[in-house]
């Protein structure tokens, strides 16, 4: 049984009567293609938010789930095993993100979701969620741009993994989270940095040596600075310049074509 699971039996440790609260620090709210009618939608559509503790699976592969997951605060990341029991992270999830938008369409995910930090999830309902598309434009155009964003971070990291220096790859991969945090300063910038060297080798296909090995080449060329699950990037454009970093894809400057702006809403 996972936390989710669980989280059902008892809905009175988990029910949150304002889930809305949560619902507007995630990314589906700051929606560039969202009217206000729109953000009340999803407002009134969600139904539960709940705060589950580090190192707790929210999602089993193979597993049937009734709810959109949007992470509202903490971090989580999605991941696949091999049958000899190796792991690979494919996505890492952080405020704003949602955790399953497959399951928008599909009972089944072929991943397993699981928390990296303390994490709030908001709840989606599946149903509500393919009603509100189907009545708004606006949130149809938020969930494909969602997918079509989380296809663009898995081309890099498919780039990463065949073709880039163990250097650049986790150059790479501290650029995308900065970025993804929502910092963009390209002076020196400081944020938490949760993941461990076993982690960030699951996400690159790197071994533990070899992780330590280039983060700290990483630190002796004053690139980064590490230090009780801090990180600083003393110069970004530095940083971005060693990892090949174009910030383009992750759309966070979103040039939206006219056509597909939001109209007015109705008096």
């Amino acid at each position: 049984m996972t936390e989710l699971t669980a989280a059902y039996a008892n809905k009175s440790d988990c029910y949150d009567y304002w889930p809305s609260r949560n619902l507007r620090s995630s990314g589906l709210w700051r929606s560039p293609f969202l009217t206000k009618t729109e953000q009340r939608a999803l407002e009134h559509a969600v139904t539960w938010s709940k705060r589950f503790d580090l190192h707790k699976d929210l999602i089993c592969e193979g597993q049937k789930a009734d709810n959109l997951l949007i992470v509202a605060s903490g971090w989580a990341y999605r991941y696949s095993c091999a049958p000899d029991g190796g792991r690979q992270l494919t996505a890492l999830l952080v405020p704003g993100d949602i955790a399953n938008l497959d399951m928008l369409l599909f009972e089944r995910v072929s991943y397993s979701v699981r928390t990296l930090t303390d994490v709030t999830v908001v709840a989606l309902p599946r149903k509500q969620a393919l009603a509100l598309v189907d009545d708004y434009p606006g949130i149809a155009r938020t969930f494909t741009g969602f997918a079509l964003i989380e296809n663009a971070i898995a081309s890099k990291w498919m780039l990463s993994l065949g073709r880039r220096s163990a250097h650049a790859r986790i150059a790479h991969l501290l650029c995308e989270i900065a970025i993804r945090l929502g910092i963009e300063d390209e002076n020196n910038i400081t944020f938490p940095f949760p993941l461990r060297q076993e982690q960030i080798g699951d996400v690159l296909g790197l071994t533990n040596i070899h992780v330590n090995r280039t983060v700290q080449k990483l630190r002796k060329d004053g690139l980064i600075e590490l230090c009780d699950r801090v990180l600083t990037i003393p110069d970004v454009a530095a940083l971005r310049y060693a990892a090949g970093f174009d910030p383009s894809y992750l759309q966070m400057h979103r040039h939206i074509d006219a056509a597909a702006r939001p109209t007015a809403d109705a008096a």
